[in-house]
């Protein structure tokens, strides 16, 4: 073997050194892993605080979304973010509702829209590379943020326009109607439930719970055993056992639930039964409501203490008009939610002494007078105009609602209320507004006249039946504002009249006035009426009008005061209360 040929195989028998070798190797390796794991730890951090960022954006922009893109580049320059970092911000609407798939909760809406009650944030910002940049061209990469937040505002709102609360024997009248029960409340019962405070999502809750969306049923459909069994799940003792006779007793028949309880969008789900929990009324309250919904009748009222001069009958009752849509006990919802009362209608019968007249006319006597009587109140409305979760302010305005009231019929053009003097058509319902043009004359009272006639006996007419007949209209419709600021939420002030009571006695007059009552005699008292008896009818059909005027305004007021004084009943005018005002905590969501 030559000595090149030694040299070469010592050579590649040697090991020495092959170590080194192999550690070179490896050592590239891990640099590039270490490369990769600091650039990667960097990516993670600057990923982790563009969402912070992002995170931080979005809850800053729907603090007001109406100022949302200034709000968001002000949070943006606070986290030491450029205002171009900010590459989309889009306000929408978002469910929190388990019934709707999580990528449907979010809807898209433009700017300004009504319903927005979340903001839509996207970040783009780049980071640097460090090592990594060995194995590529690019110094950095670019990261994306992406935020939702939310935050629904609603107000809880009542509406009182006709019937002021039913006091503890109407209670009772309405639980045996309404219930079929022969069982009333006692005072201790009524005492008991109004010390019991009901939540009413938790209400809601315990009507029906098998629905996804636990807010749906509000759309739908209940029935009173329902109600009331779910009602006295929530009673305490003794307060439960009192509802035990109603429950036995309430009927499985259906009603829509916005009878009892309305909402402007059910499809907000939990948020709307968290508002509603935020909601407690005494269990008695919630009783009276579900008694005075849908079509309401208190007959008859008690006019036992009205006592004015030459009063001999009277017999007064009130129907409340068939609901309209959206006419629940309370209302809950955003901008746009609407609460209505339905139209009312007060019918008496009025019978006063014929002394009351005074002299008609020498030789004319007259019969008891009797005053069929009608006041139709029209229906009213108030409107959730506006709701605020902003601002800190005690003046700072967190609701506004514009009030209204719904039309009568239209020959009673916009007039919040009419007087009727005469008789409606056989079968006229009692849930339908009177056409003035139907109104038909009553039978006022019977005059006999005497004639004396000189050596002959004496002329009678008995049994002339004078007719008589008016309506007059009170007061226009006009569109209001009430307005609760942040002070009158904290000091309680949550109630508000809107409208002016106007049953006077200017409406009474105008009814009895002259120019609007029409006098004549029945149709088929006219073959009494001839010779030396007709001059004397004339005169006294041209004075009566007069007289009627100054005679039974004074005891027709009085009588018309007396009954509407204890039912609440106003026309043109009602109360407002501000139930709750309702404001989610800004939350981030999925």
């Amino acid at each position: 073997m030559s000595p090149i040929d030694r040299i070469m195989t010592r050579f590649a028998r040697d090991e020495d050194g092959a170590v080194a070798v192999i550690v070179a190797l490896v050592l590239t390796m891990l640099l590039g892993f270490v490369a990769f794991g600091v650039d990667i730890g960097a990516l993670y951090r600057e990923r982790a605080s563009l969402q912070a960022t992002s995170d931080l954006t979005a809850m800053s922009a729907m603090g007001d979304p109406t100022a949302a893109t200034a709000r968001a580049q002000i949070a943006l320059g606070a986290n030491g973010r450029d205002a171009a970092t900010l590459t989309d911000l889009q306000p929408g609407r978002f469910l929190r509702n388990p019934a709707i798939a999580p990528e449907q909760r979010f809807t898209p809406l433009p700017a300004g829209s009504p319903g927005i009650n979340a903001i839509a944030v996207t970040l783009t910002d780049d980071a640097p590379l460090y090592f990594a940049q060995i194995f590529t061209d690019e110094q950095q990469v670019s990261l994306t943020g992406r935020a939702l937040a939310t935050r629904t505002g609603a107000a809880s709102f009542s509406l009182t326009s006709h019937i002021a609360r039913l006091d503890g024997l109407d209670l009772n009248r309405g639980i045996m109607r309404r219930f079929g029960t022969t069982q009333g409340l006692t005072q201790g019962n009524m005492n008991d439930l109004a010390a019991a405070e009901v939540r009413i999502g938790d209400l809601v809750l315990g009507i029906d719970s098998s629905n996804p969306n636990p807010a749906a049923i509000l759309d739908g459909t209940a029935t009173d055993v329902a109600v009331v069994s779910a009602l006295r799940d929530l009673v305490p003792r003794p307060g439960w056992g009192a509802l035990s006779p109603v429950v036995n007793s309430a009927s499985d028949a259906p009603f829509d639930m916005t009878q009892l309880i309305s909402s402007a969008e059910t499809d907000l789900g939990l948020t709307l039964v968290d508002f509603l929990n935020q909601i407690e009324m005494p269990a008695l309250d919630v009783l009276r409501g579900l008694v005075g919904s849908g079509q309401t009748r208190i007959d008859p009222i008690v006019t036992s203490d009205i006592e004015v001069p030459g009063l001999t009958a009277i017999s007064a009752r009130i129907v409340a008009g068939e609901p309209p849509a959206q006419s629940g006990w309370i209302a809950i919802g955003e901008a746009g939610t609407q609460l209505h009362r339905a139209a009312a209608r007060l019918t008496t019968d009025i019978s006063l002494s014929a002394g009351t007249l005074g002299l008609i006319g020498t030789g004319v006597s007259a019969s008891e007078i009797k005053l069929p009587l009608m006041v139709e109140l029209a229906g009213s409305t108030a409107t959730l105009d506006d709701i605020s979760c902003t601002g800190t302010d005690p003046d700072t305005v967190i609701a506004r609602f514009r009030t209204s009231h719904t039309p009568l019929h239209p020959g009673n053009g916009t007039s919040v209320a009419a007087l009727y003097l005469g008789t409606l058509p056989a079968g006229t319902s009692d849930s339908t507004t009177i056409n003035p043009a139907s109104l038909d004359y009553a039978d006022l009272l019977d005059l006999t006249i005497r004639v004396a006639v000189p050596l002959l006996p004496d002329i009678v007419v008995s049994g002339i039946t004078v007719q008589a007949r008016s309506n007059v209209t009170v007061g226009q419709s006009q569109v209001g504002s009430i307005a609760f600021t942040r002070a009158d939420l904290a000091a309680g002030r949550t109630t508000a009249s809107y409208g002016s009571g106007q049953v006077t006695r200017t409406a009474i007059a105008d009814l009895l006035s002259p120019d609007n009552l029409e006098l004549r005699v029945k149709p088929g008292d006219a073959g009494l009426v001839s010779g030396l008896v007709a001059p004397v009818l004339d005169t006294v059909m041209a004075a009566l009008p007069g007289q009627i005027l100054t005679a039974l305004t004074d005891p027709l007021d009085g009588i018309v005061d007396g009954i509407i004084a204890p039912t609440g009943l106003q026309l043109g005018a009602g109360e407002l209360a501000l139930t709750g005002h309702h404001c989610e905590l800004i939350r981030l969501v999925q």
